[in-house]
């Protein structure tokens, strides 16, 4: 028996579960499995065949690589595959073939319902990732969505969230559940071979604000501070990109201070020919748990402007790595922008710093603690906790 077959025997036996298809969903999960593999840890991985990053997910000593078709982002195609061609039985024919001591489900999806009622037939626990707290949205939600998610919540052997700040809003509803902080890492694959260069001489400041279009994320603030900037006559670029429905009174504003709009999915490559490109990240929320644009800038050394919500101060260093700025203050989101702008040589010690910070953030030792934490689910006497 060689070392890496004597490692899938004496391991537990896990299967990671991510369906999400496309953004934080697909990059996260690639990242937490090849870390594992990193970490010399074997372990299947259970993915849509829509998913983005789908060619990147390939077999190895320590992984293997499972592909089901789910549904397209609406409820009719949610029904007709659901209730009607049941391609969710794939997910049974795989618990049942692999016979996992562990269901690590990264994500949220609807057809993980399946995952929990078969948990008492294939005797496996479950460790639920948490995003965003069910119980406390930040929109209205869609209601089964919503159902289910807490759920999954209450049902899991093991609650994990991406930060203390979700740790601690969460746990109010589950006071008797274990809960678990695997920090959300930095995006370290998401660009390969890429290496972030500040420019200290451009003449310009190019700023960026990407992720899906949501009201909550502070996109009327940012463009209030913008037109402050513009009546300045100062060469700041600002760049939104990113899909989703806006007000159209704002869609003009936007158009009349020729912002540069990018209203649709951005593909990988197109993201990092932005992130190359820009100088300076902008993420004003209204509300917020984390978010994928701060796992960007430590990933690749870019300075942050952030209002203070949620996880946000967890990784950002006010006047280190960036600024954190209150909700909806426009006038101080102006007042930062144009910090960056007249001191370069702020931007170039901000973009170092947050290089520093982003290496406590490597998946590589995040995922050595989840490691951890399935021999100890899986030892006999169950969980020990520190």
């Amino acid at each position: 028996m060689n070392s890496t077959e004597l490692i899938r025997v004496t391991s537990p036996k896990i299967l990671l579960l991510s369906l999400q298809k496309f953004g934080g969903g697909a990059i996260d999960s690639l990242e937490m499995s090849n870390a594992l593999m990193e970490n010399k840890f074997f372990h299947y991985i259970l993915i849509s065949e829509g998913n983005e990053l789908s060619d990147k997910f390939t077999d190895s000593d320590y992984r293997k690589v499972i592909k089901i078709k789910t549904f397209a982002s609406n409820y009719l195609s949610f029904l007709v595959n659901t209730l009607l061609l049941f391609r969710w039985i794939r997910v049974i024919q795989v618990l049942r073939k692999i016979k996992p001591d562990i269901v690590n489900i990264t994500h949220f999806h609807i057809w993980c319902i399946f995952v929990y009622l078969l948990r008492p037939i294939f005797k496996y626990k479950i460790f639920y990732g948490v995003h965003d707290n069910p119980f406390e949205p930040k929109e209205e939600p869609v209601f089964l969505m919503n159902f289910f998610e807490k759920i999954f919540v209450k049902k899991a052997d093991l609650i994990l969230t991406y930060s203390n700040f979700m740790k601690e809003s969460i746990k109010k509803y589950v006071s008797n559940k274990t809960i678990e902080v695997l920090p959300l890492g930095i995006y370290s694959n998401l660009c390969p071979k890429f290496e972030k260069k500040i420019n200290p001489n451009k003449e310009s400041l190019d700023v960026l604000f990407f992720g899906r279009l949501e009201n909550y994320k502070g996109i009327d603030t940012l463009i209030r501070a913008y037109e402050i900037l513009k009546k300045e006559h100062l060469k700041i670029k600002l760049t939104i990109a990113g899909r989703g429905k806006i007000d159209k009174d704002l869609e003009n504003k936007i158009n009349e201070l020729s912002i540069i709009f990018k209203n649709y999915w951005i593909s990988n490559e197109e993201l990092c020919q932005l992130i190359e490109n820009c100088d300076v990240l902008v993420a004003p929320y209204k509300n917020a748990t984390q978010s994928g644009i701060i796992s960007v800038a430590l990933a690749y050394g870019v300075p942050i402007i952030a209002t203070n919500v949620g996880s946000f101060s967890e990784y950002i260093k006010d006047g280190v790595n960036g600024f954190l700025i209150d909700v909806d203050d426009h006038l101080t989101l102006a007042e930062k922008i144009k910090v960056l702008y007249q001191n370069r040589w702020l931007v170039m010690e901000m973009a170092q710093k947050a290089k520093e910070i982003g290496e406590l953030y490597k998946w590589n030792s995040i995922m050595k603690k989840a490691t951890e934490l399935y021999k100890s689910y899986t030892q006999e006497g169950g969980y020990k906790a520190e």
